[in-house]
């Protein structure tokens, strides 16, 4: 929020050249949107993105969001299995074990990337 208040400041100030600032503080959940609708939609249902697709075996983003620890399981999904198999995070992640079958070409994201999904993910309705 205090970004926002200076880049508002600035825009007065400077005719509107730092106006790039705000919006670029409020992308975290586009952000997240848009690796969730490239990468994740390929295994798990997503509301408001494809309803009828994913892969029936695989929890839906909203079924997870029935869980007690899905922010924590979104944090750290990677890990989870079959996760290491097709998702690398750069500086984080050792390189894919050749023991591990790849089903598609890896993914490889950053930790911003997980953040972001987590951010996206938060928007999302909590089943009723």
């Amino acid at each position: 929020m205090r970004l926002f208040g200076q880049s508002i400041i600035a825009a007065a100030l400077f005719g509107g050249a730092f106006i790039g600032l705000a919006a670029k503080a409020d992308t975290a959940v586009e952000r997240g949107l848009k690796v969730v609708r490239e990468h994740c939609t390929r295994c798990h249902v997503v509301p408001g993105i494809n309803p009828y697709g994913g892969i029936g075996s695989t929890p839906s983003f909203s079924a997870m969001k029935w869980l007690d620890d899905w922010a924590y399981r979104f944090e750290i999904f990677y890990i989870l299995p079959p996760h290491p198999s097709l998702v690398r995070i750069e500086g984080v992640s050792e390189p894919r074990s050749d023991a591990l079958p790849a089903f598609s070409k890896e993914i490889i994201l950053t930790l911003e990337d997980v953040d972001d999904i987590l951010a996206f993910v938060k928007t999302l309705k909590t089943p009723e």
